[in-house]
């Protein structure tokens, strides 16, 4: 599951991942990540991570197995910061 004090930012080809909260932003926790990172972050809020394997499937020409690398390694990355725990 996503922590929701987490967003997605865009700006020009770069995406950040953001911590929110009432208080100043700690820019020390931006995360930066690619197109495919943001596709995941942005489909985890609302999907399995086996539904986001699926989802992956059918935006990218990847196979199922390199697809499946790249999730669970972004997702290894997302818990070791607290974005995202099982």
């Amino acid at each position: 599951m996503l922590n929701n004090n987490y967003m997605l930012k865009n700006i020009g080809d770069e995406y950040m991942i953001i911590p929110v909260s009432n208080k100043d932003v700690n820019f020390s926790k931006i995360f930066n990540t690619n197109e495919v990172g943001a596709f995941i972050f942005n489909n985890l809020k609302n999907h399995s991570v086996e539904e986001v394997l699926e989802l992956l499937k059918k935006e990218y020409n990847a196979s199922e197995e390199v697809l499946r690398k790249d999730l669970y390694e972004f997702i290894d990355e997302l818990k070791v910061r607290g974005i995202y725990n099982d």
